[in-house]
């Protein structure tokens, strides 16, 4: 038993002197700055909601107000990512030069 003992002992400290394999590099990886201009992300002011004593006509008018902002911020968000694929676009371009 005690040789057992002194045997596991002896591989456990050997093992414990032996280097670890050398670590692969790590992976290159590409960092792009492609932040949009300030002047595509800005925030439009949301339609005024009537208040008060209003018609149905005014209810209307907001509704068509805000489907109307709703669309330009859509149309914002789709420039926005246009800006950021050209933007990684040209830099993956860059990188096969």
């Amino acid at each position: 038993m005690r040789t057992v003992l002194i045997i596991g002992a002896a591989a456990a400290l050997a093992a414990c002197s032996s280097t670890p394999p050398e670590l692969p590099p790590p992976p290159s990886v590409n960092v792009y700055e492609c932040a949009a201009p300030a002047g595509m992300t800005a925030q439009e002011r949301q339609p005024l909601r009537p208040v008060g004593d209003y018609t149905q006509n005014d209810v209307a008018l907001y509704i068509t107000d805000l489907h109307h902002w709703a669309t330009r911020g859509w149309l914002k968000l789709a420039r926005v990512r246009e800006h950021a694929d050209k933007c990684v676009a040209s830099n993956d371009e860059e990188d096969e030069d």
